[in-house]
């Protein structure tokens, strides 16, 4: 049988380079999905200052979700001091450090806060000992204010041994005497480093008693791995988790963005690579779909000649095992390329760290390889079931003409997948509220796309029969495509559901992202009712400044806000879910004067100890209520169950969790503040508050004063970031669509050569040809456009209904005319140009070698 595929194959090449060019695309995408999700598993970055340890031990920095992926805490889980003594007396060690993290900003040679483009710790100087740090000039730090700076740092920062630098914490600065220089063994290419003695580390951690991490330093010969697996027994009995690190895997715990990339990674490849894979089949199923269709009068003459619908499916399995292969090898190789840009464009909005390396290995392209061929298997015997099933007496008739209608079976299979879309999509978010309504609002447009599919050629039909008195103006051009887009109604179908599926794709994502975008910059620029805003240019505001702003003449209300992420444990559906959201922390008192976070249940007053208000997102996700308990996980991990004091709205401009300050606050990495709310005390207060704030912030390092509205926009460009990142993500399957767009368009074009010069034959002008496929073209475009907009709809609304709560999506005619004028114009060019190819050479050669 695969001879006679092969044959095939090489005097068939049309249909078959489209569904070659299909799963070569289908696999190149499929690869990249499964490098992003290695590389959440597997990848990380190489330690720095924690180079020169055999073994690092620190907090556990994730939970254990069952049945999912571990999810990652967003803020430092530190270690009781007292642990590095415990790891000192295991044997093999000859010395256990306790490191204490503390960030920092620097002032340079005006005075100004220095733009390093990384971020600025300082430590202790016992922990130099962990790059290992080697002094190049002068010595360590003796006195409370003495500081070791690496040399890289001191050079941008223009000082030298014997001056004095400011340094900063927060917006609380000191002046050092700079002792000596250093550097590291593995070099700092991530952060800068500032040393100062112990015990002041410790004072500035605010934790003394708490350590960041604490480095294990090996006898001579000892090794590492045997070391960590004695060091994790000794101290199993911890009240708290720990972990152990050897070699690169130490780069997780000493930069925590790193481990936080991995498992934004493999959160997004999961979900997206799920999708990308139900859109490469559906795909390659309409690709394949329409060279079996255009093989029909072959298919039929086999039938006739007493070939099986076994050896039919046979033959047709073998030409696309054959061809498929092929194609997903080859493919699968683009694919990491495709990974590595993703990997750019996600680092270019700020959700990766720009130097996160990807993991590549084999393991993604075969499993490319494998899901490809099988998913082009499984549309080849889809598309062949009709022709290998009916009797050969009528496949020799329907290779001629089309059936005049579909199936009953394929007609209530379409219009039932397109009730359970609509169900999905606008039922969905106001049964079922919170984050299942979203996804299933999402995943809505697939299941519509398939029930479109699958009455597609009742849909070129009735556009059609709309535009034939139209089409019938133009005499025989106008004549011929009405009749030829009447006929052949499957024929142009397939070609129609790629191009609305692309069409459907761009309009939903870029109204649900505008949507959204729109609702968070109101709700930013609505929600802040302060009258000044004091924020850093550094790493954040200390803890005090409130205190010292309440103090200042005409301040009637300072509201300190911090922010993280927490998580929310609840029961989903059949089982427990955990997910994360992001959160802030405030001081209730006066908050209505500074903060409106739209409370429609219960209030922020009673917002302190052991409280929570969630916005009606997180609410309803989680299905609590005011006077409900919380299961929450703080930023650094901590479980606490919260009593619900409110239900907010605002829950896109701020976050969807609010806890007290304090509360919040104490679970923080650096315990700084994100921005302090100031409303004066009365109206007349106004400018003498802002004059004095004026001068406060110039001699406050860092400080500066903000106006509410760039305060908002601050806010909504944090959130804008993530909806970037679906953006990027969803870009790669709407390339990927408009690639199989256009294979689609001009395969059904190029196939009707004979068509062509049949009619060329019987007198019909090139002119003429040509008038009739921009006539057809424009059912095609019609008709995708209006399926296109048919099935973005109803997920954009119940979109907009999930996030928002407001039925109505933000929609921008220039956006979505944009769209339909693209659509249209790939869709015209596609047909137009390979219809000038399909016209080319003599009628009469066409007639005789074409199919």
């Amino acid at each position: 049988m695969f001879d006679i595929a092969w044959s095939t194959i090489k005097n068939r090449k049309g249909g078959f380079i489209a569904a070659f060019i299909a799963v070569f695309c289908g696999s190149a995408v499929v690869a990249a999905c499964g490098v992003l999700l290695m590389s959440g598993l597997l990848s990380g970055v190489s330690p720095e200052r924690y180079a020169g340890a055999a073994v690092m031990i620190g907090g556990k920095q994730s939970k254990d979700v069952a049945q999912n992926f571990d999810q990652h805490y967003a803020e430092r889980v530190t270690l009781p001091a007292s642990l590095a003594a415990e790891a000192a007396r295991v044997p093999g060690v000859r010395g256990a450090v306790g490191d204490h993290t503390i960030a920092m900003s620097i002032a340079g040679p005006q005075g100004r806060t220095l733009e390093l483009g990384h971020p600025l710790y300082g430590h202790g100087w016992e922990s130099a000992a962990l790059g290992p740090f080697s002094l190049t000039e002068g010595s360590g730090p003796r006195g409370d204010q003495d500081a070791v700076l690496d040399t890289a740092l001191a050079r941008k920062a223009g000082v030298k041994v014997g001056d004095r630098v400011r340094l900063a914490v927060g917006t609380t600065g000191a002046s050092y005497r700079v002792t000596g220089l250093t550097t590291a063994k593995a070099g700092l290419d991530r952060q800068s480093a500032v040393f100062l003695t112990d015990a002041r580390a410790a004072q500035l951690s605010q934790r003394p008693d708490r350590v960041t991490a604490i480095g294990v330093l090996a006898e001579p010969g000892a090794d590492a791995g045997k070391l960590a697996d004695r060091l994790a027994k000794a101290l199993a009995g911890s009240p708290e988790p720990i972990s152990v690190y050897t070699g690169t895997d130490i780069g997780d715990l000493e930069f925590l963005d790193v481990g936080q990339s991995r498992g934004f990674l493999v959160a997004l490849s999961a979900s997206f690579g799920g999708t990308a894979l139900v859109v490469v089949v559906f795909v390659v199923s309409s690709t394949l779909g329409l060279a079996v269709h255009q093989r029909r009068r072959e298919l039929a003459m086999l039938r006739a000649i007493a070939a099986s619908p076994r050896q039919i499916h046979s033959l047709i399995g073998s030409e696309i095992l054959l061809v498929a292969a092929v194609a997903a090898v080859l493919g699968a190789g683009p694919g990491f390329l495709i990974a590595g840009t993703l990997r750019d464009a996600f680092a270019a909005v700020g959700v990766l760290p720009g130097d996160f390396e990807l993991s590549y290995n084999p393991t993604p392209a075969a499993a490319a390889v494998v899901l490809c061929v099988l998913g082009a298997q499984l549309a080849g015997f889809i598309a062949a079931f009709r022709t290998a099933r009916i009797q050969p007496v009528v496949a020799l008739r329907e290779s001629q003409t089309e059936p005049p209608r579909l199936s009953r079976v394929r007609l209530n299979a379409g219009r039932i997948l397109i009730v359970l879309g609509l169900a999905a999509a606008v039922v969905l978010p106001t049964a079922i509220p919170g984050q299942l309504a979203i996804a299933g609002a999402a995943g809505s447009l697939l299941i519509l796309m398939f029930g479109c599919a699958l009455i597609g050629p009742q849909l070129v039909k009735l556009v059609t029969g709309l535009l034939a008195p139209l089409l019938r103006r133009f005499r025989v051009s106008g004549y011929l495509a009405a009749a030829n887009t009447s006929a052949n109604s499957r024929r142009l179908s397939a070609a129609v559901v790629p191009l609305a599926l692309g069409a459907a794709m761009a309009l939903m994502q870029l109204s649900t992202l505008s949507t959204v975008e729109a609702a968070a910059g109101h709700q930013a620029a609505t929600g802040v009712v302060a009258d000044y805003v004091l924020a850093s240019d550094a790493t954040g505001l200390s803890p005090e400044l409130a205190g010292t702003v309440r103090a200042v003449p005409g301040v009637g209300t300072a509201t300190p806000v911090i922010r993280s992420q927490v998580m929310l444990t609840y029961r989903e559906i059949d089982k427990m879910a955990t997910r994360p959201f992001s959160a802030q922390g405030v001081d209730p008192r006066g908050i209505g004067r500074t903060l409106d976070l739209d409370v429609r249940k219960g209030n922020l007053e009673g917002l302190s100890g052991d409280t929570v208000a969630l916005s009606w997102m997180a609410a309803d996700t989680a299905g609590l209520g005011v006077g409900d308990t919380a299961d929450v996980n703080l930023g650094d991990g901590a479980e606490k169950k919260l009593k619900v004091v409110a239900v907010y709205g605002n829950g896109l401009g701020f976050g969807d969790v609010t806890l007290p300050h304090d509360l919040l606050t104490a679970h923080t990495t650096d315990r700084l503040d994100a921005a302090l709310l100031v409303t004066a005390a009365g109206a007349g207060d106004r400018a003498r508050v802002g004059t004095a704030l004026t001068g406060l912030a110039q001699h406050t390092p860092t400080l500066r004063v903000q106006r509410p509205d760039e305060f908002a926009a601050v806010q909504q460009g944090q959130f804008a970031q993530q909806s970037w990142t679906n953006l990027i993500a969803n870009s790669l399957l709407l390339l990927y669509v408009l690639i199989a767009v256009v294979n689609t368009l001009v395969m059904a074009t190029t196939a009707r050569s004979r068509e062509f010069a049949m009619l060329r034959l019987i007198g019909t002008s090139r002119r003429q040809t040509r008038r009739m496929m921009f006539m057809e073209s424009w059912v095609v475009v019609i008709t995708a456009v209006v399926a296109g907009v048919f099935i973005a709809v109803p997920p954009t609304v119940g979109s907009s209904l999930a996030m928002t709560g407001r039925a109505l999506p933000h929609v921008d005619p220039v956006v979505w005319a944009g769209v339909a004028a693209f659509v249209a114009l790939l869709g015209w060019a596609s047909i137009a140009l390979s219809t000038r190819s399909a016209l080319r050479g003599r009628p009469i050669d066409a007639v005789y070698t074409g199919d």
